[in-house]
């Protein structure tokens, strides 16, 4: 439970990093956007005063404009008999006065002078622009324009469908009259689409960075669950092997106990009874020694398989005919040979477990009729050995895991076991070139079936 909290809190952790470091990316971005501001602002203004220079330095121009001050008495040596008045009333030099750090009253003056003869021309102060942002590394479309605060409306403008952008950042506005109406500004045109890709290859990996995070997170919490499962079925694996093992050693230390018994000696029979017993529990648990430690070699890149060539047939039927004669309730087991050849070149003691794993675990998973079918037959150059029993069957979800190790089905009903079995079938089948499938449904049965490569085919 501790894992899933942990778990929990590393994810919300991770997002509220995520979070804070979009805020973060937010903020420098707002800053680039500020910091082009403020660049439009020295241009626009540097763009200016190069343009009025220039139109008062024109040929027939005035290189120092007449300018009558609106005061009562004009400054000592200036003849106002032959100037022009320019007079924006009180409201004007209000506004001049309240603008001092933006412009200074004479350039009011001046701009409004020579603009007379010589009004501003945009396309110049495009020129004049583009050469000073190129300077600034700032390769951004921009257009310079004219607006009336007045009517809230564009008087001129570079830009053919100025409408036709929504993202847009503009320059300060540079007066171009005394009453201040009139304004000059620089805009560039869709900053974002310049600005953004920086800022978002940050916030892209620090996405993909937080997802990575999180898979992980979340793979370890799998991981961790799957590692607790595995530990949970091998202590029950430990669990039911010990005491499916503890049966025979306790049949073999009856079997010990009897033949001591000077009765059972002389009694020819009953003597040979208690040997066949010890022998058999003997032999069942070689088996199952001898499939758990194929197993194990297994994980460990070790397993070999030590092929030759036998009849298949006569080791299925001996495997039927002992299954018989050893389970309890006369359980009806035939076999079906249809195969024209029935030598076939594998691992003799492997393929015998696994045909008995088939055989027992279609008898421990059958109802109280134990009705099995064993067909043998080819298809497509393969050994087909299917084991058809009429037992509880396995659901359609769990057919997918039935081969997975220490995975049991069907562990409502009486039958035991370690979960194993049907693994060794599958990696035994594998490690001989062919395949293993199953058919079934609950309630009716199942159907294991083996295909084994005709051709020596042994890995």
């Amino acid at each position: 439970m501790k894992y899933t909290y942990m778990t929990r809190f590393s994810i919300l952790a991770v997002g509220i990093i995520f979070v804070l470091q979009a805020l973060l990316v937010y903020r420098l971005f707002q800053t680039n956007v500020d910091l082009l501001q403020r660049e439009l602002n020295l241009v626009i203004e540097s763009v200016y005063n190069k343009d009025l220079n220039a139109r008062l330095g024109l040929k027939g121009g005035h290189k120092t404009p007449d300018v009558k001050y609106a005061g009562t008495t004009p400054p000592p040596g200036v003849d106002t008999t032959k100037v022009t008045r320019i007079d924006g009333g009180s409201q004007g030099m209000e506004s001049m006065k309240r603008d001092k750090g933006l412009t200074s009253v004479l350039n009011l003056a001046m701009e409004e002078f020579i603009s007379r003869k010589y009004p501003i021309n945009l396309q110049k102060i495009d020129s004049l622009a583009g050469i000073i942002l190129a300077q600034n590394d700032i390769n951004l479309k921009f257009y310079s324009e004219i607006v009336d605060l007045d009517s809230d409306s564009v008087l001129e403008t570079t830009l053919t469908n100025p409408n036709s952008y929504s993202d847009v950042v503009y320059s300060k506005e540079i007066p171009l009259n005394v009453k201040q109406t009139k304004y000059l500004r620089l805009a560039v045109v869709n900053p974002t689409w310049k600005i953004y890709p920086q800022m978002a290859w940050m916030l892209v990996l620090s996405l993909l960075l937080s997802i990575f995070c999180i898979y992980s997170l979340h793979i370890q919490k799998k991981t961790l669950a799957k590692q607790k499962q595995l530990a949970s079925l091998k202590n029950d694996f430990f669990s039911e092997v010990s005491h499916e093992f503890k049966r025979p050693l306790a049949v073999l230390r009856q079997t010990m106990n009897s033949l001591g018994n000077e009765k059972i000696i002389l009694n020819e029979e009953k003597r040979a009874r208690m040997l066949r017993i010890g022998e058999e529990e003997i032999l069942n648990m070689t088996s199952r020694t001898e499939m758990f430690l194929s197993l194990a070699q297994d994980d460990e890149g070790l397993f070999e398989l030590h092929p030759t060539e036998f009849d298949i047939v006569k080791v299925v039927f001996d495997l039927a005919d002992k299954a018989v004669d050893t389970t309890p309730g006369a359980p009806e087991i035939d076999v079906d040979n249809e195969l024209k050849d029935s030598m076939i070149f594998a691992d003799k003691d492997h393929m015998e477990h696994l045909v008995s794993n088939l055989i027992s675990n279609a008898i421990k998973y059958s109802k109280d009729s134990i009705d099995i079918h064993i067909r043998l037959y080819n298809e497509n150059n393969n050994v087909c050995i299917s084991v058809k029993d009429t037992g509880v069957g396995i659901s359609e979800e769990n057919l997918n895991v039935v081969f997975e190790k220490y995975s049991r089905v069907g562990k409502t009903t009486h039958a035991k076991g370690h979960g194993i079995g049907l693994n060794y079938v599958k990696r035994i089948t594998e490690k001989h070139g062919g395949s293993v499938s199953v058919k079934s449904e609950l309630g009716v049965g199942s159907e294991f079936i083996v295909k084994l490569p005709l051709v020596k085919n042994v890995k």
